[in-house]
């Protein structure tokens, strides 16, 4: 995948759906899974996250395919709702937003995590660009990954 052509840009109102049958496309059959699925809670509780933390559109060739949340705060990123609508998985669209996101974190020296329901294939995304977990319940995983150094230029 080209990655001058994946781009990432603000959510408006008019995503709102977008966002939620991304989510229900990536990982509905996981939470069928897991909980069971009950629309008006899957409705309800999405309507929760976008309202405390609406997430960004993942975009290729200005095309909507996915959606990823990152929040900063006390030397911390968090990268959250981080879904890609499965005809788009496994083209390294994932990859490429996740080595941003891992640049950056090295760039300002902050830990970044992330968490996800057990049993979903990007974990392995996850290990391979050094995450590690570091807790888990019955059904989430949560992994981090500490700041690389970076080399500082000479003055």
């Amino acid at each position: 995948m080209n990655e001058k052509l994946i781009a990432i840009s603000a959510a408006s109102d008019d995503d709102y759906e977008f966002s939620y049958q991304v989510k229900k496309a990536a990982e509905g059959e996981l939470i069928q899974k897991t909980f069971g699925w009950d629309e008006a809670f899957q409705r309800d509780f999405h309507k929760k996250e976008w309202t405390e933390k609406q997430p960004s559109i993942i975009k290729v060739d200005d095309n909507p395919i996915g959606t990823v949340a990152l929040t900063e705060n006390d030397g911390q990123i968090e990268i959250g709702q981080f879904f890609i609508q499965p005809e788009y998985q496994n083209r390294g669209i994932g990859t490429i937003f996740l080595h941003r996101a891992l640049q950056k974190a090295d760039e300002v020296q902050a830990i970044i995590k992330l968490a996800f329901l057990r049993g979903n294939r990007a974990e392995s995304l996850y290990r391979r660009n050094g995450f590690q977990l570091v807790a888990q319940t019955e059904t989430h995983c949560y992994m981090e990954r500490r700041p690389r150094k970076t080399s500082q230029p000479d003055s």
